[in-house]
């Protein structure tokens, strides 16, 4: 069993006391469906086999080509994300993996395998960032990257773009 972040007897409370609602409603798409000819019950079991993967971006201010621009209250590191994610998970049953953005995630890649598995959480297609500048790069991605004019610009992104490869694979992640 994995870690929540909310008590599961908050959601199950919560839950209960909306399922009345929520059959009533189901119910009536039922009847709606089925005079179109459309199967309810079919449709929720491709919905319940649905998974999406979330972007580490998702649950921050992430950032754009010129910067990043953190907002109060917003995770401070890739762990926080996590956990964000883990909440997200536990609240829709359907986000069982998380996509990292690198260089702003990057981390021990054992230790985000530990804060993910805490949580029943994976790892998704990795993210490069190759659209701004990070603080440590030797070239500036300002007038492109992997298609940028100097020769060393594109080679930078390239590298980089293998290096989120490779973090991946380490992570396990399949995309």
């Amino acid at each position: 069993m994995s870690e929540t972040i909310i008590s599961a007897d908050i959601v199950d409370k919560d839950n209960a006391a909306r399922e009345a609602e929520l059959k009533r409603d189901y119910d009536a798409l039922g009847e709606r469906l089925d005079r179109r000819g459309i199967a309810v019950d079919a449709i929720r079991d491709k919905v319940e086999k649905f998974a999406v993967a979330i972007p580490s971006w998702g649950v921050g201010t992430g950032g754009t080509r010129f910067a990043r621009f953190p907002g109060a209250g917003e995770p401070r590191d890739i762990f926080d994300k996590i956990e964000d994610c883990a909440v997200i998970r536990q609240l829709t049953q359907a986000t069982p993996t998380v996509s990292l953005h690198i260089p702003w995630d990057k981390a021990d890649p054992d230790r985000l395998k530990q804060a993910a598995s805490r949580f029943g959480l994976g790892f998704d297609a990795m993210n490069s960032n190759t659209f701004s500048d990070a603080s440590d790069q030797k070239l500036s991605y300002k007038f492109g990257s992997l298609s940028h004019a100097d020769a060393g610009t594109r080679r930078q992104a390239v590298e980089h773009n293998l290096e989120c490869i490779e973090i991946g694979k380490t992570l396990g992640s399949k995309a």
